[in-house]
């Protein structure tokens, strides 16, 4: 039996996030040919732009079918990491290569907002188990991130797609202390979620 295909990608700095731990976690998860078990997966470090973000993730998609993606993205405020449920119909930030930004909305005949269709409560309760703080979230934002996420609803890029927000390594305000190793655990948790999922008849597979 072929074993599903889960692609993950993380984002590349940008002037927020001068080192952003979404790509890096996810390029030394590459180099250390880890994957979730029986799981084909393949990693992608995206360029933080309204042109060439979505187009490099469904270009990869393209040559090699997925049956999940999961986007990472940093939450620079964030004081948990956040399992992202919707995706919206806005888009209102310049980006760090092009000052337009393709606003107010991401596509004028499309729904106001788009579910995920990725094993949320699963991805949620994974990271939870590892110790980390973690929350479902209805909002992704008015950048990237929820831009990426809505374009590869609308275009069902993969039967399941989801997102992963992470928090910029930094001091929270109960003295806990954010790193790249949380990430790498959050990380790692969520992609064994996401694969188990996959790897389970569709009767049994759960979102939020």
């Amino acid at each position: 039996m072929t074993q599903p295909r889960l692609l993950v990608c993380g984002f590349r700095e940008f002037p927020a996030a001068p080192r952003n731990p979404s790509a890096e976690v996810i390029e030394a998860l590459a180099a250390q040919a880890w994957s979730p078990p029986d799981v084909d997966i393949e990693f992608l470090a995206l360029p933080v732009s309204w042109t060439d973000t979505v187009p490099a993730v469904l270009a990869a998609a393209k040559a090699r079918p997925a049956d999940g993606i999961l986007v990472v993205g940093v939450a620079t405020s964030a004081d948990a990491f956040r399992v992202e449920t919707l995706g919206r119909n806005k888009a209102a930030r310049a980006d760090a290569q092009d000052p337009e930004a393709p606003g107010p909305l991401i596509d004028a005949g499309g729904p106001g907002v788009i579910a995920v269709t990725a094993p949320t409560e699963a991805m949620l309760e994974a990271i939870v188990q590892t110790g980390l703080a973690a929350r479902l979230s209805d909002d992704a934002g008015d950048y990237l991130c929820n831009f990426t996420l809505y374009s590869l609803l609308v275009a069902k890029a993969a039967p399941e797609v989801g997102f992963l927000h992470v928090p910029q390594a930094r001091e929270c305000a109960d003295g806990a202390l954010f790193g790249l190793a949380d990430v790498d655990k959050a990380v790692r948790a969520a992609c064994t979620a996401f694969a188990g999922a996959l790897s389970r008849p569709d009767a049994s597979r759960r979102t939020a």
